[in-house]
């Protein structure tokens, strides 16, 4: 099988398809309505997942939309994480650039898309944390943040 060919319903199947939709767009006047259109999620469920197809499939979107965006004033980020609590992959397309990207944590960017789904494919459980994995929170910190380890994005301009 190559990467340009995934198997139906796998996760580099899924990951294709944010191409198929036409809501997916920049909107730097309004970054809320863009962030909820353009963040797609891809539910794991237990399902094996091919790392080398998957971040075959991500290139493919990142290529895709820099043709769409090709004629945009303004350049975008499309950029993809692994969300543990859920078990999902997920995508999404920022008017930001790679280091303003609307997280509420902090967050390390990487060029390399394997360690993002590497990540997805070493979760045993997809979005299930053990009791003994939690770690309990006494409160915040002087500056009011409860601290928490930088977590990797995939982050790649486009256009």
């Amino acid at each position: 099988m190559t990467a340009d060919r995934a198997p139906a319903g796998s996760l580099a199947e899924m990951v294709r398809s944010y191409l198929d939709d036409p809501e997916v767009a920049l909107r730097p006047a309004d970054p809320t309505r863009e962030a909820r259109l353009n963040t797609w999620g891809y539910g794991l469920d237990g399902r094996p997942v091919d790392v080398e197809a998957t971040v075959a499939a991500l290139d493919a979107v990142r290529r895709g939309l820099a043709d769409r965006l090709a004629d945009q004033p303004h350049p975008g980020t499309f950029y993809a994480w692994y969300d543990d609590q859920t078990g999902q992959l997920r995508c999404s397309l920022s008017s930001a650039a790679p280091d303003g990207l609307p997280f509420g944590e902090p967050y390390r960017v990487t060029g390399d898309a394997a360690e993002i789904v590497a990540a997805a494919a070493a979760d045993p459980q997809p979005g299930w944390v053990a009791f003994d994995e939690l770690t309990e929170v006494t409160g915040p910190t002087g500056d009011g943040e409860v601290p928490h380890p930088p977590f990797p994005v995939w982050a790649v301009a486009v256009r």
